[in-house]
Formats: C-alpha cells, structure tokens, sequence
C-alpha cells in the first residue's frame, strides 16, 4: 500500500508539472484538476491509477452523481454541473495518463469515454442559473452609508466605487499600484507588468462606466489625492492599502485604528470581507465583488449599442470576444419572466403580414432584433 501510495504522487507530481509548464496552466486551474484526482482516489481507497478501465470509469460516474452535498444540513446531492466539470478534469488525467511509461499498457484512452455523463446530463450541467446581483440603487446605498471619517473608510468607499464603475475583478482590485491610474485619460491600466493580477495575465485597461451615479467616480479620484497628497504614497504603493495594526498596551492584542498602510493585501478573503461589512452595515443584502460585473453588463444590455460600442465594453472587462460578454458566461442572459414580456410586447404594426410573409429568415430575425432593442 506504501509503494503505490508513493508511486501515485510520483504521477500526480509529473502531471501537474505537464499541466504548468506544458500546458501552462495556473495553480488555480491546476487545483481543480487535483481535487478531481482526489475524488478518484476517494472512491479507490488510493489504489494504483492503473486500475482504470470501462467498469471503474462507470462505477465512479455513479457514485459521484449519487455524492452528498458538503452541507450537513441537506440531502442533496452534487449538482450534474460539479459532475461534469469533475469528469472532465479527470479525462484530461487518464487521457495523459494513457501515453505514460508503465501506464500505456494499462490504460486504454477508449476507455475515458465512459467518463462522460448522458447528452442530456451535459445539456443541463451547461444550462447558466440564474444569477443574482445588486441594482446600481443598492450599491449607492451601501457607498453612501460609509461616513468617510477614516483612512479606512475612504478607502472602502473608494473600493467599492471603483469596482461598480469598472467590474475589475478582485484580484486585480488587490494588487493595484497608484502607477496604475491614469489620471489624464481617467483609465485603470492592469497591466501585470506592474504587478497586476489579471486572468490569464492579460493586459487590461478600463475606463470607467458612465452610470447615472457620478459620485462613485469622485470618491475614488478623492481617495487617490489623499493617498499621494496627504499620505505622500509613492507610485509604487497600492491604492487600496491593508489596515494599519497596533498593538494593544494591555492585552497585546491586535487593533485597528482605522488607518492604512503601504501594505497590498495578501489575500481575497480580506477584500471579500470589506465588501460583507459594508454591505451589511448598509442594511443590503450581500453580493460579492464578482457580481458587479452581472451588474454592469445587465445595464449596458438595456442599452441600443452600436456594435463597435459592445466591443469596447466587451474589452473594457478584460474579454476577448463580445460573446463572452453577453452569453456564454451568462452576464446578458434576460430572466424568463422578462423574455416572456419583451416576446409580447414585440410589434410588427408597421407591417402588414403579406409583407412580414415575404421576409427572408435573416430580415425576420434583424427585425426582431430591431423591435427588442
């Protein structure tokens, strides 16, 4: 049992070590193959991966999807999407797996097909959920609740202002250099040259979104001001700095005094934490960071966009294509109950039906369009 122990992370290790350097994937991606790796090993009691064939890949598959949520207080089990996005890290293992010394002879790559759910399954786990997030009225409540009277709360305001008017994700919100605003042009360039923690390490600038809420913008450049006038932060120094701790005379313990210090936060978990306080201080109901995006995207949806316009705004959130922007992620997807009244509520009073009749699908369609706005 020592020997294949010690022989599976010998494996795992050189997979892993193929994922980052050959396929070049992050340590987060990399975790997620390694949690699927574990759940295999979960149900195999750590046996030898040469194990796999037709029969195990089909008795793992039902045992994942019969698996128990992680929460004590419920009966259900894993959602079919944890299935299927478990399955595919795993297929992309034993698929490697197969073309190892010692493995070929073992591991048939027909074989890994077993480890895919029903095309039905697959159509329900790809089926985006309904996501909820603030209303612009919302997050101005909760930045206007914050008084201002500290480093730390101006801080938090600026914070989350900034996130409403650009949708930056947060761990480029966390590591931010003064450096990275740019003042004439009133843009945020994150740039991992600078040190900014981007997806995929891409190159990102954002200007801000005109939303009908000028002040979150303010808040921000006041903050900005503070640090490098009053402060006199250099431009190296983060703009959303950590909290300054003292040490207590009595007890030794740690407080805060409700300044900053040029210190980049060392994790998300501290921002996350912001953002809960604030909103529950404000009497709102919480929506992590990420939401603001949904946000943004639910806004500029309403809008009749140019074409060119999508793109910019589509680019302004760090996306490649404008369809990440607006479907496969789900950021644009129209709640039911709304698709039901906008169907409704399309005209063609313009048209008579002889003349509705004789357009072609791609006419209906752009008309259709038109109509919806």
């Amino acid at each position: 049992m020592q020997s294949t122990l010690y022989k599976n992370e010998q494996i795992k290790r050189r997979f892993y070590s193929y994922l980052e350097n050959a396929k070049q994937q992050s340590k987060k991606s990399i975790r997620c193959y390694e949690k699927a790796i574990w759940l295999w090993e979960d149900f195999f009691h750590s046996a030898d991966f040469g194990i796999f064939g037709q029969k195990k890949a089909i008795e793992f598959k039902k045992w994942l999807k019969a698996k128990k949520k992680k929460n004590k207080n419920s009966n259900d089990t894993v959602s079919l999407s944890y299935c299927y996005t478990n399955l595919r890290y795993l297929k992309v293992f034993f698929g490697w797996l197969s073309e190892e010394n010692g493995y070929k002879s073992k591991v048939d790559r027909r074989d890994i097909g077993y480890l895919n759910l029903t095309k039905e399954e697959i159509s329900i786990a790809m089926q985006p959920g309904n996501k909820s997030f603030p209303s612009i009225e919302e997050v101005e409540q909760v930045i206007e609740n914050i008084e201002g009277n500290t480093e730390v709360e101006m801080r938090d305001r600026a914070l989350i202002s900034l996130t409403l008017i650009t949708g930056i994700r947060i761990s480029a919100l966390m590591t931010l250099s003064i450096q990275c605003f740019d003042r004439k042009n009133m843009i945020i360039n994150q740039s991992p040259k600078l040190g900014v923690k981007t997806k995929f390490t891409k190159l990102i600038i954002s200007g801000f979104v005109p939303i009908p809420y000028e002040k979150a913008q303010q808040y921000f450049i006041d903050w900005v001001d503070y640090l490098e006038r009053e402060k006199e932060f250099k431009a190296s120094y983060p703009i959303f700095p950590a909290t300054k701790k003292e040490v207590g005379k009595v007890n030794l313990g740690f407080y805060s005094n409700g300044e900053v210090e040029p210190i980049f936060w060392k994790s998300t978990t501290s921002v996350r934490k912001v953002f809960e306080k604030r909103f529950k201080q404000a009497g709102v109901v919480y929506h992590h960071p990420h939401t603001f995006r949904n946000l943004l995207v639910c806004e500029i949806s309403q809008l009749p966009l140019t074409e060119k316009e999508k793109k910019a705004f589509s680019q302004n959130l760090g996306h490649e294509n404008v369809g990440t922007t607006f479907g496969s992620y789900g950021y644009g997807h129209i709640d039911p109950m709304k698709q039901v009244q906008i169907i409704r509520e399309i005209s063609f009073n313009n048209l008579n039906s002889k003349d509705v009749a004789n357009l072609s699908k791609d006419e209906l369609l752009k008309l259709v369009a038109q109509r919806m706005g």
